[in-house]
């Protein structure tokens, strides 16, 4: 069922949206890279774009600069119509969005980016903005899909861990911060892995973090 806010935005999107046409698909494992045509650019790493999807649901993601307009990488293995648009779409396809928004600002210096799947683009987004001062630490259950869509996106500098294992984040975490002191340590992705990383990284001493959460476990919708 389409949701009261998307039925609002679809009565007005003729005139009131900005609109993409998807020029490329391309799959890396779970994830799904969708280029987007699009005259949108000067956007900060981090804004965000809210898609009207088909099903007249509104979805959030992160774009990633591209000379053309814009990439979107979602994660196919998620539930919801967001994941199902992104393992659907077919090149030619028109998606009415709004944005770019603010969504995570972070001051200029160098980051550790900690986050699941939902986290790869905003790490790509800040890393092409703050190229060679942006250190990810991802947690999955397929690393080598992460690495791989990492890669075609131009995100280096990744450590991927197994889901739930907050003692090597915070490991990764660490050893980063001994090399690099005066990073700010941007904490997202999942309402509870923010909340484990976030404690356990207090209690070491560190202050200087930063959350944004992407989702919640049983909640649908988050912008």
């Amino acid at each position: 069922m389409a949701s009261t806010k998307g039925k609002i935005i679809r009565l007005f999107s003729r005139f009131a949206l900005e609109r993409a046409t998807v020029l490329s698909v391309e799959a890396f494992g779970g994830f799904q890279l969708v280029r987007l045509g699009s005259t949108m650019d000067g956007y900060a790493a981090g804004t965000k774009v809210q898609l009207l999807l088909p099903c007249d649901e509104v979805r959030t993601y992160t774009p990633i600069r591209h000379p053309e307009g814009m990439l979107l990488l979602g994660w196919k293995h998620a539930d919801g119509p967001g994941a199902r648009w992104f393992a659907e779409v077919q090149p030619g396809a028109v998606i009415p969005f709004i944005g770019p928004q603010r969504s995570l600002t972070i001051d200029n210096g160098p980051i550790v980016l900690v986050g699941d799947e939902t986290s790869v683009a905003v790490a790509a987004a800040l890393s092409i903005e703050r190229s060679g001062f942006v250190h990810t630490v991802i947690q999955s259950d397929n690393p080598s899909d992460v690495y791989s869509a990492a890669k075609a996106v131009g995100l280096d500098n990744v450590d991927v861990v197994l889901r739930g294992d907050i003692n090597a984040i915070i490991d990764a975490v660490s050893d980063r911060l001994s090399v690099v002191r005066d990073s700010v340590v941007v904490l997202t992705g999942c309402s509870d892995l923010i909340v484990a990383v976030r404690d356990r990284l207090r209690s070491n001493g560190v202050k200087n973090i930063k959350t944004k959460t992407y989702w919640i476990p049983g909640k649908v919708g988050l912008d």
